[in-house]
């Protein structure tokens, strides 16, 4: 019996994918440990001291999972609403946390306890920070201002007042504790010297700012909003340099590899690497949702994002294989490497007395394709029609499509469905009739969809919808068909009044590409008036 012939699937060439350094840095991340929260995840930091305990925050608590095991070591739920960006202190000590009526909550978060509760903004606290070196925090609210407290009494030293509008970012720089940097929906970024509470610089980043991270010289800071992440000079305010390679809101920013990579998130569900020298992108991580809040343990070992999904929220921890992991990889590979099995290779000389047994390979058939074989062409169709395959690999969709009408199936396949298993397929011509190289084949199978199911359309209202949908996607083809042909005609004009060709009034382009050596000497054998040529196209164009 003769072997049965694979549905051909035309795949399209993509740009192959340049492997460096930092690829294979980062793809040494095992694969992500998942948490589902209920609410939004609004902040997750990761403390500097060991064992670099994690803190995300979500709804009215902060949960403290540790590093190793990704269970949840400790929950801090002493809010009456929301809490916003709990926060380590330097030793790993205490935590930091604001909150949606403004109060600011310092804990030990080892015995769950409340040690000072800081009053006096009148606004929600989404951003908090310690002070390195001094007994001293720092929260950023809603209320348009920053200020400084004394953790030993609760006084509030200062208070930095000068943006107008909400305060969502902030950090203390790690050059001096006196500097203080703030980020507003006001599009600006202040610089504040705590010492004459005042503000000693403001560089406009030209979209609302949603975080900051400054380089442990203090001279040197980035900023991020809307689609771009821009690096200043924390001295002269200089714009040094405008890296734009997202495009959804940028929610985050990070250091990695003892600050000599930047991290960006986004909305856009990637997470951009960059190189601190050139600011090119070196590796992007992809998640599964968009991209809130994400922290970077110290030697990059764990990494903690933060991501909202349908609502709720989702958490992602990811760890590096340790070297010990490493070393039994490594050694896998060369076992398998040295697996007698493995040493036939194209460099392998044989012997005049070796005798070399073939090897049995089994053709795997994909489902598609056993369901053509098996002649069951509505289920083949079922196969390709699921949003994975319909989505991803559109390719083998239209392919088995195209298989189907040569076998004389498509209408097989077609017939005898209600209108929700006519959803998916309808979904997927509305998605790719117009692209280029799905048309031809998408039309054909619309023309069948047409036949079978056009008499049947008083039956249902919905299918009436989908046949609207469908011709209103044909009608908008159409449309750009004609505004093609406008432009063609438009070419030709000017072509044919600067290269006027004898007895034509219709030229195409390929044409005249093709009789491009021989146009001077026409010119010379046959002039034609400019205002004629012209006039003859608008006529046959028309």
């Amino acid at each position: 019996m003769a072997s049965f012939k694979r549905t051909h699937t035309r795949g399209y060439s993509r740009a192959a994918s340049k492997t460096t350094s930092d690829t294979h840095y980062w793809r040494k991340l095992e694969f992500p440990v998942t948490v589902k929260e209920f609410t939004a995840i609004n902040s997750v930091d990761i403390s500097p001291a060991e064992p670099h305990y994690i803190a995300v925050t979500s709804g009215p608590k902060i949960d403290v999972y540790h590093q190793e095991t990704t269970q949840v070591w400790r929950t801090i739920s002493r809010f009456q609403r929301l809490a916003y960006g709990g926060r380590f202190r330097q030793d790993g000590q205490l935590l930091l946390a604001g909150s949606e009526e403004g109060a600011i909550k310092l804990f030990n978060y080892r015995q769950k306890q409340l040690l000072r509760i800081f009053k006096g903004h009148e606004g929600p606290t989404h951003c908090v920070d310690f002070i390195q070196g001094i007994p001293h925090i720092v929260s950023f609210s809603d209320d348009k201002t920053t200020m400084v407290w004394d953790m030993s009494n609760e006084d509030k030293i200062c208070t930095l007042s000068g943006h107008t509008d909400f305060i969502r970012t902030g950090l203390v720089s790690p050059a001096s504790q006196h500097v203080i940097l703030t980020g507003s929906y006001d599009h600006t970024v202040r610089l504040w010297d705590t010492r004459t509470a005042s503000s000693v610089l403001t560089v406009d980043h030209g979209a609302p700012v949603e975080s900051l991270v400054c380089f442990p010289s203090g001279g040197v800071f980035v900023s991020s909003g809307g689609c771009e992440v821009k690096v200043w000079d924390a001295v002269a305010g200089r714009l040094l340099s405008k890296v734009s390679q997202h495009h959804k809101t940028i929610t985050c920013l990070a250091l990695a590899s003892d600050q000599k990579r930047l991290l960006s998130g986004s909305l856009d569900r990637h997470i951009k690497i960059y190189d601190v020298d050139t600011y090119s992108v070196v590796h992007t991580l992809s998640y599964p949702a968009p991209i809130l809040c994400m922290a970077v343990a110290p030697g990059d070992t764990t990494l903690a994002v933060g991501m909202i999904a349908a609502g709720s929220g989702l958490m992602s921890f990811q760890h590096r294989r340790s070297p010990e992991m490493s070393a039994q990889l490594a050694t896998k590979e060369a076992s398998a490497k040295a697996n007698i099995r493995n040493t036939i290779s194209d460099d392998y000389r044989t012997l005049s007395d070796d005798h070399i047994v073939p090897g049995m390979t089994t053709q795997k058939m994909a489902r598609y394709d056993r369901m053509i074989c098996k002649f069951e062409y509505s289920r083949a169709l079922d196969a390709v029609m699921q949003s994975f395959i319909a989505n991803k690999y559109t390719n083998v969709s239209v392919g088995v499509l195209q298989e189907l009408i040569r076998r004389g199936g498509i209408r097989t396949a077609v017939a005898g469905r209600d209108v929700k298993k006519l959803t998916p397929l309808f979904s997927f011509l509305f998605k790719n009739i117009r692209h280029p190289a799905y048309k031809p084949v998408l039309m054909d199978v619309a023309n069948v969809v047409i036949d079978v199911y056009g008499d049947s359309l008083d039956e249902d209202p919905q299918l009436v919808m989908y046949f609207q949908r469908l011709k209103e996607e044909v009608a908008a083809e159409l449309q750009l068909i004609k505004e093609h042909s406008a432009l063609m005609g438009a070419i030709q004009m000017f072509l044919t009044t600067s290269n006027p060709h004898p007895n034509t009034s219709l030229v195409s382009v390929q044409q005249l590409a093709t009789t491009e050596c021989s146009s001077t000497q026409a010119r010379m054998l046959h002039p034609s008036s400019s205002a004629k040529s012209a006039s003859n196209l608008v006529v046959d164009v028309n």
